[in-house]
């Protein structure tokens, strides 16, 4: 747990030690990246997040994608299942959750749960090419999630987004740890 720990202070403070302008380089080459995808090109309804705490930016990438009629979302903690999320229109009206984060306010929001969705697209600490993703450790995707570690379903897919400096080798992944189908970042992925 201690590994987890250390990894994860180091990494975020990595992402802050980033300048505004190499954020706005990585977010512009992360969007080049992600229009390319066939899952991308495919969906339909997808999950984005707002950037926090030196996180690689999708809004470049939600503001391409609503143009080309793609339906966008924000993640919001859900009321009554606690630990979990739901999904609201990236256009509506937000209020702060209990992080400080805007989110859907869902007096005014239409909210779809994650499996309506086609392809999420979240925040990670650190990942590994065997689709390990270190979060916050909050749990709330592991636990929105935790459906399709049965694999009976094949929505929606879930795409981790990272700078390229956040691949470690291999990750120490607990049992409930959701895997990632790809990790796509502002740099091809290396092995080795």
């Amino acid at each position: 747990m201690s590994d987890r720990l250390t990894l994860r202070k180091e990494m975020r403070e990595k992402r802050r030690a980033l300048s505004p302008q190499a954020q706005k380089k990585a977010a512009n080459a992360l969007c080049t990246r992600l229009l390319k995808r066939r899952d991308i090109q495919k969906a339909r309804h997808i999950a984005v997040y707002l950037a926090n705490d030196g996180e690689i930016d999708p809004a470049v990438f939600a503001c391409h994608a609503s143009r080309l009629g793609k339906r966008i979302y924000l993640p919001s903690l859900h009321p009554l299942r606690k630990g979990h999320l739901w999904f609201g229109s990236i256009t509506g009206r937000r209020i702060k959750n209990r992080f400080g984060i805007a989110e859907p306010d869902p007096r005014y929001n239409r909210m779809l749960s994650g499996r309506q969705l086609d392809v999420i697209l979240l925040p990670l600490v650190a990942f590994d090419l065997q689709g390990g993703r270190l979060g916050m450790g909050g749990g709330f995707y592991d636990r929105t999630f935790a459906f399709l570690q049965r694999g009976y379903f094949a929505r929606p897919k879930l795409l981790g987004l990272a700078h390229h400096f956040q691949q470690v080798p291999q990750l120490n992944i607990a049992s409930w740890d959701v895997p990632l189908a790809d990790v796509v970042s502002d740099k091809p992925a290396f092995s080795g």
